[in-house]
């Protein structure tokens, strides 16, 4: 009787459901569930690909995939690049890691040059550049957010800015949105807030700073936009 396989354990690794990571990454949920789906292919699974939740490094990884989407770069030419950065970094998160960051816009230049079929070359080199003005327009203030351990992967998101208040680590709360220096999560106080209750009424209740809860409204109010 052959040994029965146990999941990969989530403990460190961050758990988001398919609405939460839609909602963190701002994106509808069904488009989650496409880019995430093994058809696609487009960013590695941690477990069953069949998983209805998401880890931390794939969590970042659709954040690169929306930005790329939202201006246009199509996932054909998203799918490639990550094929390149995954075989230059050896990296299952090729754009969770440090290196993307300094490297990355390159991919884009070598898929240019190697590209051979002249029947559709033209749109695909002119694919292939738009994703080179997300990597050098959009993606630049996006990794100032991001903390890393040493030149490997992302180990920390600060969403509204680097080494603020907010934060998702995946070692605390499952990689929740909680206060860096309190852990509690964002969720909670954004409600209160939002059934009507005084910012300085919701600090006192939850016996955290005031300045937490205006950062904590803060950033759930940028999700829901």
């Amino acid at each position: 009787m052959r040994p029965k396989k146990t999941a990969p354990s989530r403990l460190g690794v961050g758990l988001y459901s398919i609405p939460e990571a839609a909602r963190i990454v701002g994106a509808p949920i069904g488009r989650i569930r496409t880019w995430i789906s093994p058809r696609e292919a487009l960013i590695a699974r941690f477990s069953d690909p069949t998983e209805r939740t998401v880890s931390f490094l794939e969590l970042m990884e659709l954040h690169f995939v929306k930005m790329f989407r939202s201006e246009g770069v199509s996932l054909q030419t998203i799918r490639r690049a990550a094929c390149a950065a995954s075989r230059k970094f050896q990296a299952d998160y090729p754009f969770a890691v440090r290196t993307f960051d300094t490297d990355g816009r390159t991919i884009f230049a070598t898929l240019i040059r190697d590209e051979s079929d002249e029947a559709v070359i033209e749109a695909v080199i002119e694919d292939l550049k738009r994703g080179q003005y997300v990597f050098k327009e959009i993606l630049h203030p996006f990794f100032r957010k991001l903390e890393y351990h040493g030149t490997e992967e992302v180990i920390r998101y600060w969403p509204l800015e680097p080494k603020g208040r907010i934060v998702l680590d995946p070692q605390r709360h499952f990689g929740k949105p909680i206060d860096a220096k309190t852990g509690v999560p964002t969720r909670p106080l954004y409600e209160a807030v939002k059934a009507g209750e005084e910012f300085a009424v919701v600090a006192e209740w939850f016996d955290v700073p005031l300045e937490l809860v205006t950062s904590a409204v803060k950033f759930e109010e940028s999700l829901a936009a």
